[in-house]
């Protein structure tokens, strides 16, 4: 819906929880936002998940097929990360590697709640799919095959994913430990700024964090199908 205010969204569950890494560079962008670290982390998850996808979109429209799916997977990933809470160094008790964590963003795909649309690959074969789109698209087994639907599915419920899942019980927790580094730049003033997160806040005074997204022909082309069923697509 357009006319509410969805910044309350990000920290429904739990509120403002503390981050227990990256403190520093989170209280840093806090200092430079006037947001909780927490609230300033997941507003850059907002990003980087939007930008992904519209870039996603952007390569679909243009039949640049390849690089969709691997711009959505990468969103795929990146939610497999936060839903587990995902550290980087191979010692940490919470490492998750980068095919892991990808797969179990497909599967919270698959799974999350009355999602729009079944998925037409096994989180496995998503796997293997990101790592031919990748490693130079050079080898992919004979009976695993990308079609529009590879990706248009995958845009869809990664959409569906960033509106429904701060509903989830263990995101808050997850999302606080989970290894994120925040992203700088520079604005016009050559002022540090961060990215991504200020302008998502913008965005959440009136919208959903999946609204409003460019580049999304593939929303309005996709209908249900069932998971036993080859996918299915329609104007």
């Amino acid at each position: 819906m357009q006319g509410m205010d969805y910044r309350s969204l990000l920290t429904k569950r739990s509120g403002a929880l503390p981050l227990p890494h990256e403190v520093d560079q989170w209280a840093n962008v806090a200092d430079a936002t006037g947001l909780e670290p927490y609230v300033a982390k997941a507003s850059y998850v907002c990003g980087v998940m939007r930008e992904l996808m519209q870039a996603s979109g952007l390569s679909f429209e243009r039949r640049y097929h390849i690089a969709a799916l691997f711009l959505a997977l990468d969103a795929t990933e990146l939610l497999g990360r936060l839903v587990t809470g995902a550290r980087m160094a191979e010692d940490d008790p919470q490492y998750v590697s980068p095919s892991k964590a990808l797969h179990r963003g497909a599967r919270y795909l698959r799974d999350h709640g009355d999602s729009a649309v079944s998925l037409p690959h096994r989180p496995q074969d998503y796997v293997e799919l990101r790592n031919f789109a990748g490693h130079g698209a050079t080898y992919l087994r004979p009976n695993l095959n990308i079609s529009p639907d590879s990706t248009r599915h995958l845009l869809w419920n990664l959409a569906y994913a960033l509106n429904t899942m701060w509903d989830d019980k263990d995101l808050a927790a997850n999302l606080a430990s989970v290894e994120i580094h925040p992203l700088w730049t520079t604005n016009a003033d050559g002022k540090p700024q961060p990215v991504y997160v200020s302008d998502i806040q913008e965005h959440l005074k009136t919208h959903e964090p999946a609204a409003q997204l460019d580049h999304n022909a593939w929303q309005t082309i996709v209908v249900r199908v069932d998971a036993s069923s080859p996918p299915v697509t329609g104007r």
